[in-house]
């Protein structure tokens, strides 16, 4: 499962299906642990997250942060870091993470190409800005929301709404300023590779 899942030479999707199959007709689980997980309300709450992200990406609700962004780069590329990495990570407590880079990809690679940076530059912050605030909020990941599930599950009280939120932001504001002061400063520019290799 680890080599498929890493190789990718069969979609993921199918592998998971593929997976739990072999070990229900192996007998190492039982058929109602095999379903289990599509009669959990959590996986009906993660289906509805993916729903309404696509509404917001596909009706251009978000455009306007993107308009925003490509404002801000005009001006500096580190204020466009700092507003990218905010408004994604506000997104991602309320809208699906991975759905929000999703929508933002565009944006931010279409800004590399305006301030002639390495992309990398960009999409770094934007990945990690995405989990950074995903976990500021119950429906931020579907993790979240899983996990609150089990433990209701098991008898365990389900977490808020807004249960973790200050220690989220905590690791929200840390590493934005982590990729600000450090991590971004280990990509290279593209222009500056372009130059070394001209100069060779």
């Amino acid at each position: 499962a680890v080599y498929l899942f890493v190789t990718e030479k069969l979609p993921v999707d199918l592998v998971a299906l593929l997976i739990m199959a072999t070990l229900l007709l192996t007998g190492i689980i039982t058929p109602e642990e095999g379903i289990a997980g599509f009669s959990n309300t959590a996986t009906v709450t993660v289906g509805a997250m993916f729903i309404l992200s696509a509404g917001l990406f596909r009706t251009g609700a978000v455009n306007v942060f993107g308009l925003f962004l490509s404002r801000a780069g005009r001006r500096s590329f580190w204020l466009a870091l700092v507003v990218m990495m905010v408004l994604v990570g506000g997104l991602s407590a309320f809208v699906n993470n991975t759905a929000v880079v999703a929508i933002f990809l565009p944006i931010v690679l279409g800004m590399s190409r305006q301030l002639k940076i390495s992309a990398s530059r960009l999409l770094m912050p934007l990945s990690f800005s995405s989990m950074f605030g995903g976990v500021c909020t119950l429906i931020g990941t579907s993790t979240n929301i899983l996990v609150s599930s089990i433990a209701e599950r098991y008898g365990v009280r389900p977490f808020g709404m807004f249960e973790f939120t200050g220690f989220g932001l905590l690791l929200f504001v840390a590493g934005i300023l982590y990729m600000i002061a450090a991590g971004v400063k280990l990509v290279p520019d593209r222009r500056a590779e372009e130059d070394l290799s001209k100069d060779f």
